[in-house]
């Protein structure tokens, strides 16, 4: 019979969790993604130097697609749709409750907060992993699958770089102007509805709102966003690059995928709401 090598001083782990305990199969899947993102990072220069035409082909696809405007199109439609979405439910529920208090006109204020700091962002990661991160995984699994990737190594291609580092900057290129204008759109939204269905004068919706909107909040947000699309991207490639088991390991990876997304976004987005905004969460008047 074979002996397994146990490294020195980790025997009481072995014996107290067995070798191939769940708790062990926990640590050995931690330390997989740990160094799948470690190379993503360390073939970041790599994948700047070689494979700048297919940055530029994927930050294309991601941002457009194939020119539709939901099914098979890019993230900037998606987003659209949601940044217009959020600022009307904003102005909706916000007015609402503010109004039975006689203050409706500081719905502005609530724009420029709820909008920025939460919702726009989150609406981004979300949006971003339901339309380019499951197709990510699906062309990643296929690539796997067909044995594309191997084909790619027995080239002398770097996989992981070509592959998946790619995809994480043509990401990156494409997060800022895409949600930038996701983050406007939203902010337009909730003033016109405000303005136009609730009938409040425009100056004092403007005036509230050019007072509490800060520009560190909106850098804060396209840094939140910018986090959350590197773990979402990164994710997806991951769940696709290690795909196996066919057509139907392809679905699975996928429905992986978006279920980790979700609750990464979910969760860095309570972590990075107190690391940029502190637990008071400070709000700045201009006045």
């Amino acid at each position: 019979m074979a002996t397994v090598y146990r490294p020195r001083g980790t025997r009481w782990f072995f014996n107290l969790f067995g070798a191939s305990g769940s708790a062990w199969s926990l640590f050995d899947t931690i330390g997989h993604v740990v160094s799948f993102v470690a190379e993503v990072i360390r073939t970041v220069p790599h994948a700047i130097k070689h494979y700048r035409s297919q940055i530029m082909y994927i930050l294309t696809d991601i941002t457009w697609g194939r020119g539709a405007l939901v099914v098979g199109g890019g993230t900037a439609p998606v987003l659209a749709v949601l940044g217009i979405t959020v600022g009307g439910i904003v102005a909706v529920q916000g007015f609402a409750i503010l109004n039975m208090l006689g203050m409706g006109p500081l719905t502005a204020v609530v724009a420029s907060f709820a909008n920025t700091r939460e919702f726009a962002p989150m609406l981004a990661g979300v949006g971003f992993a339901a339309q380019a991160g499951c197709r990510m995984t699906a062309e990643i699994g296929a690539m796997r699958i067909n044995e594309e990737i191997d084909a790619l190594e027995s080239l002398g291609l770097r996989s992981v770089s070509f592959v998946v580092t790619t995809r994480v900057l043509a990401g990156l290129i494409a997060v800022v102007p895409v949600y930038l204008i996701t983050l406007i759109l939203s902010w337009l939204s909730c003033a016109w509805v405000v303005k136009s269905v609730y009938s409040m004068p425009s100056g004092t919706y403007d005036h509230y709102f050019s007072q509490f909107v800060s520009g560190s909040d909106i850098v804060f947000s396209v840094i939140k966003v910018a986090v959350f699309l590197t773990a979402v991207i990164i994710i997806h490639c991951y769940q696709g690059f290690f795909a196996s088991g066919g057509p139907e390991g392809v679905g699975t990876a996928s429905g992986r995928a978006i279920r980790a997304s979700l609750v990464a976004v979910v969760v860095l987005n309570l972590v990075m709401t107190v690391a940029l905004w502190g637990f008071t969460s400070p709000v700045y008047f201009k006045g």
